[in-house]
């Protein structure tokens, strides 16, 4: 991906400090730019739905495995982290609906939206929670360990991830 093609880019002040949740955000930040290059290439409705699919599926996951880590560590405000998650995927679902069920442009609201709640959320509510199980002492390794192992199942069960890759 050129530079000139990159809509989002990842920055070291992005990072809480801890490497699988970094490197799905990071996932995060490519699935975000390549939906950019797709609607700026006007590269269809099959592969914009096909990019819409991944982002779904992929943002649940690493949600599910952040809620996990925050659970396990005791984390004292997961109840608020939890429900900006599910408000995200609510909007998502919402736009994703408008574009496929009432053929909506939605593309540039989507990315626009998404950059944003992406980029505030990382530098937010995120690093309250890095810097709260890094104080508290909770070690990640073992979490780490097996939230990779969770993103590759995913990630080699699903045959849009094959494709989605590929691209």
């Amino acid at each position: 991906m050129s530079n000139e093609e990159v809509f989002f880019k990842w920055l070291p002040d992005y990072s809480v400090h801890i490497q699988a949740i970094d490197d799905q955000h990071k996932e995060l930040v490519n699935i975000l730019n390549r939906l950019f290059i797709a609607v700026s290439k006007r590269e269809g409705d099959s592969a914009i739905a096909g990019i819409l699919d991944a982002l779904m599926c992929y943002t649940q996951t690493h949600f599910s495995q952040e809620e996990r880590l925050m659970r396990e560590a005791k984390y004292k405000d997961l109840d608020a982290h939890i429900e900006e998650h599910r408000k995200l995927i609510e909007k998502l679902d919402s736009l994703t609906k408008k574009y496929l069920l009432e053929e909506k442009p939605i593309y540039f609201e989507m990315l626009s939206f998404l950059k944003t709640w992406l980029r505030e959320h990382i530098q937010g509510a995120d690093m309250k929670y890095s810097a709260a199980l890094r104080q508290a002492g909770f070690a990640v390794d073992d979490w780490e360990i097996e939230a990779s192992a969770e993103m590759s199942r995913m990630t080699n069960s699903k045959s849009w991830w094959k494709v989605w890759k590929a691209a």
